[in-house]
């Protein structure tokens, strides 16, 4: 038996198991909400399901021509005339070379009435483009407001004179005061003259000072007044005023209280 000491055995240990630390568990959980978060004020807004509504149900954006309406005041693009109506805002021209020539163009009868024919010229040598006046010329006679919108008449543009009921012509001042005589136009105002409604290019061009620069208005007025005359109506006054001015009314000379107005049902 053998004498040699033993070393005593050494008593097994355990390992000791470190302990996990958990900052990058909690560091992942806060980026986490935060990357939600982010989401949540970036991302738009679901659309209403159908049936639902919300507060800002009736609120509509302005679009582009709206926007501009509503920047000079409001008005509706609904109300506002025909941009060849403010086109060919040309020079002024006191003569001109005292011949007429017809504006190519024809339309359809703009209502169901009796149908009136008419032809548009221009007198050679005036600035400006003779398609633009006929164009005003057949928008403003084809507008429900003008003569026809009461159902009695209805107005088609034809290519000819031959085929038309009466004429509408645009003359320098110098030309209209020959075509108007004996009546005294004076270089500065239009007339008709049996079935000629005869417009002063001058007053086409520039209006009157008392329509304060509404040169719409005016052309759509002395278009329709001067067509009233070969219709067979004279001459009234203002009624009141703060009323719109009949359109027989002499508006190129004053408006005697009453509001400009080219229409005969405004």
């Amino acid at each position: 038996m053998s004498t040699a000491k033993r070393r005593p055995a050494r008593a097994h240990r355990r390992p000791k198991h470190r302990r996990r630390r958990r900052y990058p568990l909690i560091l992942l959980g806060c980026l986490t909400v935060l990357m939600e978060l982010v989401l949540i004020t970036t991302l738009p807004p679901a659309e209403n399901e159908p049936g639902t509504e919300t507060e800002d149900d009736d609120r509509t954006e302005l679009s582009a021509p709206d926007a501009a309406s509503e920047a000079n005041g409001g008005s509706s693009p609904d109300e506002e005339e025909p941009p060849v109506l403010r086109r060919s805002v040309v020079d002024e021209a006191d003569s001109a070379s005292g011949d007429m020539e017809v504006v190519e163009g024809e339309s359809e009868a703009s209502g169901d009435g009796p149908t009136m024919r008419y032809v548009v010229e221009v007198e050679k040598g005036l600035p400006g483009k003779p398609g633009d006046f006929a164009d005003a010329v057949e928008i403003i006679l084809a507008d429900e407001r003008s003569w026809g919108g009461d159902g009695e008449l209805s107005f088609a543009r034809v290519a000819s004179r031959d085929e038309a009921d009466f004429t509408v012509t645009l003359a320098a001042p110098e030309t209209v005061d020959s075509l108007c005589a004996p009546l005294q136009t004076n270089g500065r105002v239009s007339c008709s003259t049996g079935q000629q409604a005869i417009i002063n290019q001058n007053r086409w061009v520039s209006g009157v000072e008392h329509f304060n620069g509404d040169l719409e208005t005016y052309r759509i007025y002395v278009v329709n007044h001067e067509v009233g005359h070969v219709l067979g109506h004279n001459h009234v006054d203002c009624p009141e005023p703060g009323e719109p001015a009949p359109i027989m009314q002499q508006q190129t000379f004053g408006l005697d209280g009453c509001e400009p107005n080219g229409w005969v049902n405004p």
